[in-house]
């Protein structure tokens, strides 16, 4: 298997946004033990670049929904009226989120995993305010190492909804 990277000119059939040998490199500086195979590491990479591009919602607009197969690069919206000159290259936050990702993929976490709802089977009343097992959360995990990275690129923060006026 070979990866095919987005260097930022909207590489067609991209399917990740470093190569081996970057998140190899990464790995290494943090003291990680990678896949026994690079077609394992690849796999990972892979898996990641798709997680990334699925589960967030970034702020702005791909630079050419019609080729590009991730979210990066992208135009930034300014303000309502104005774009930013689109980005000729991925983010180097991106590309960290991606290599934390793929390791964590490699630890075991399915990132597309079908989670079931917490329940308590318990009501819990505090003040004004009742919680009972259909008003809990979803139980599912946050990834903040990849979600601190993605930040600044990330329509509303984590747990949050994007509002605008109307």
């Amino acid at each position: 298997m070979s990866l095919t990277v987005e260097t930022g000119a909207v590489v067609p059939s991209a399917d990740s946004y470093v190569t081996l040998a970057v998140y190899q490199a990464y790995g290494a500086a943090r003291g990680w033990t990678l896949g026994d195979a690079d077609a394992d590491d690849e796999a990972n990479l892979v898996r990641a670049y798709d997680a990334i591009n699925r589960l967030w919602v970034y702020r702005g607009e791909q630079v050419n929904e019609d080729v590009q197969t991730g979210e990066f690069p992208r135009y930034i919206i300014k303000n309502r009226f104005e774009y930013v000159a689109p980005a000729d290259e991925v983010p180097q936050r991106v590309k960290d989120a991606q290599c934390e990702l793929a390791y964590l993929i490699q630890g075991g976490l399915n990132p597309f995993a079908t989670i079931e709802a917490n329940t308590t089977g318990e009501m819990v009343k505090v003040g004004p305010i009742t919680v009972d097992e259909t008003t809990t959360g979803t139980g599912k995990p946050r990834l903040v190492a990849v979600e601190g990275l993605l930040r600044p690129y990330l329509l509303a923060g984590a747990g949050q909804v994007a509002l605008t006026r109307g």
